[in-house]
């Protein structure tokens, strides 16, 4: 069958849009799950990491302030089982800031004791599916990401969003944060 994008669905509304409803809208009318969120600052200090307008901060060198040692993973991890009334029974999606970041939480997920997994646009389409299987059968905790499950994907296991990368976009933070909801 064709696709039909929302372009060609307005054109019958004569372009305009029927409905909307927004997030913070949807979650006054109980139309989403109810949630807590948490801004925890870690006191990184990203003043040395190269920030461009448009692209924001090199990938590379963010990966290597977040991996450079166990510091700031000994953070999250502390602050997930202060938050997390079980941490082994969560089903969390983490997004991070690239492949490496993501397969360095992972392996230290691991290491506490929280099963995790790395997926990416890399990991082949079955693998990301036994992961997603895994995660809603409480298999694994965690499904570390990058830009692998920002939209497009409905994951209803999900009752925790770590957001591990600084992001100066809105749309992309509340994507992430739409995975929990």
């Amino acid at each position: 069958p064709e696709r039909t994008d929302a372009l060609d669905i307005l054109r019958w509304f004569d372009g305009r849009m029927a409905v909307e409803l927004r997030l913070w809208d949807a979650l006054e009318q109980d139309l989403l799950s109810p949630f807590h969120y948490y801004g925890i600052h870690d006191g990184t200090d990203l003043r040395g990491v190269t920030w461009r307008r448009g692209r924001g901060y090199d990938v590379t060198e963010l990966t290597n302030v977040y991996t450079a040692d166990d510091v700031w993973v000994g953070k999250v991890l502390a602050a997930v089982q202060e938050k997390v009334s079980d941490p082994r029974r969560m089903r969390a999606l983490g997004f991070g800031v690239s492949i490496a970041h993501c397969e360095f939480l992972a392996d230290r997920f691991n290491r506490a004791g929280i099963a995790a997994r790395a997926v990416s646009a890399n990991t082949a389409p079955g693998e990301r599916d036994a992961a997603l299987r895994a995660l809603a059968a409480g298999d694994v905790q965690v499904l570390f990401s990058v830009d692998l499950f920002n939209e497009g994907i409905d994951v209803p296991n999900v009752d925790v969003v770590l957001m591990l990368r600084p992001t100066e976009s809105a749309t992309v933070f509340l994507q992430q944060l739409g995975r929990g909801l």
